[in-house]
């Protein structure tokens, strides 16, 4: 592939995903993030796994006034990237699931994470829910969807239905006929934010319908001159970790992706109403399962054959909460425990000879340094957690 379209293909992931999926809430009842929200730094991949990047937008925030609210990310999306197959998985994180949100006592919408703490936040909650390391991140000005797909020329897309829908405190008007035509940036925002009947739900389907169709045009030969246009709404319009640098590490992968490689996925759930609010309820077993079948590194041992005892030497309590990772891996835990001073780093010891089993922990902790005792304990591996873990 030429070397400018591995760029416009770098570019579909890094802004195309973010802009078909996010819109932003302004919310006077938050304390706003601030705008000159520091750097965040995240752990870079593992050679040959995948590359996981959280995506979402915002706009500028502003109330009635000028002055700055709190900003709620209408959808988050992860985009995971396969080195070895070349394969992409997008996966759309309704904006109303109901999650547990670092240091919140009660469980909170998943759009409220970026409010509460911003990038940060936004990473360390979505991380937790799916049990996956995100490497980079990417955050759009929503403005630039209008002026991405004007770049490209717009998009060749059949609307199914007739697309009525005004509401001024957002100052959104959607006015879409069905039929096949030609959306340009304003016609292609409508399509993507309408809401009809089917709720969320329908409009993340919608989107990723028209993702799929926007890289379809966005990767023609044509558009190999348009790449300086795309590039300038990305360097005036992203704030992301990621440099030229992890860019040209990631060339062969992103030289071979395509659109017949790239699954959508939606988090399992069903809509409720707890407290008189109403919620995405996710279904934890189908997301686990969707997560083992696309996101989850495959693990040379068996989890369920593998007993575990915790003795944790943090200082931060946090042994119940890596009991809780490695049971819902399928590990048997069968000892959780205090130990008797606070220790730095985070050992994990395998006993009796299981050496690949210590390699199987160290993969879904992602972190620690591996020994191997010969000998026999009541359990395989025992895990010591130091004031370095950070789960």
């Amino acid at each position: 592939m030429h070397t400018a379209m591995r760029y416009l293909v770098a570019a579909v992931f890094l802004i195309l995903s973010v802009a078909v999926g996010s819109t932003v809430l302004v919310l006077n009842g938050l304390a706003p993030v601030p705008l000159d929200e520091g750097p965040v730094t995240l752990t870079p991949p593992w050679v040959n796994a995948k590359v996981n990047v959280l995506v979402l937008g915002t706009d500028a925030g502003l109330l009635d006034g000028g002055k700055q609210g709190a900003l709620r990310t209408d959808t988050m999306l992860v985009v995971s990237l396969d080195p070895v197959t070349y394969e992409v998985r997008v996966l759309s994180l309704p904006r109303d699931s109901r999650v547990s949100i670092p240091g919140r006592r009660h469980p909170d919408k998943i759009n409220a994470a970026h409010a509460y703490g911003g990038i940060r936040l936004a990473v360390d909650t979505v991380e937790r829910l799916l049990d996956i390391p995100l490497h980079y991140y990417v955050r759009l000005e929503h403005r630039a969807f209008r002026r991405l797909i004007d770049a490209i020329g717009g998009v060749d897309y059949y609307v199914e239905k007739n697309m009525f829908y005004e509401d001024p405190y957002q100052d959104l008007v959607i006015n879409l006929r069905r039929g096949q035509q030609i959306l340009d940036g304003s016609k292609a925002e409508q399509y993507v934010r309408y809401r009809g009947s089917d709720g969320d739900i329908g409009r993340i389907a919608r989107q990723q319908r028209f993702m799929l169709a926007a890289l379809r045009t966005m990767l023609r030969p044509a558009n190999i001159m348009r790449i300086n246009s795309i590039v300038d709404i990305a360097l005036s319009s992203v704030r992301t970790n990621i440099d030229p640098q992890a860019i040209l590490k990631h060339l062969p992968l992103l030289d071979n992706i395509s659109p017949e490689k790239v699954t959508m996925l939606t988090l399992p759930g069903i809509d409720g109403w707890i407290g008189g609010v109403s919620y995405w309820l996710v279904e934890e077993q189908a997301m686990d399962a969707m997560l083992r079948e696309h996101f989850w590194d495959t693990l040379t041992s068996e989890p369920s054959e593998i007993t575990v005892r915790v003795e944790d030497a943090s200082g931060n309590n946090l042994g119940a909460r890596a009991a809780e990772v490695l049971t819902r891996r399928g590990f048997q835990v069968l000892d959780v425990r205090a130990a008797s001073e606070v220790t730095e780093k985070t050992r994990i010891t395998v006993h009796n000879g299981y050496d690949e089993m210590g390699h199987t922990v160290y993969r879904v902790l992602r972190q620690g340094n591996v020994f191997s005792e010969r000998a026999t304990r009541d359990v395989k591996v025992t895990i010591v957690l130091g004031q370095d873990f950070w789960r």
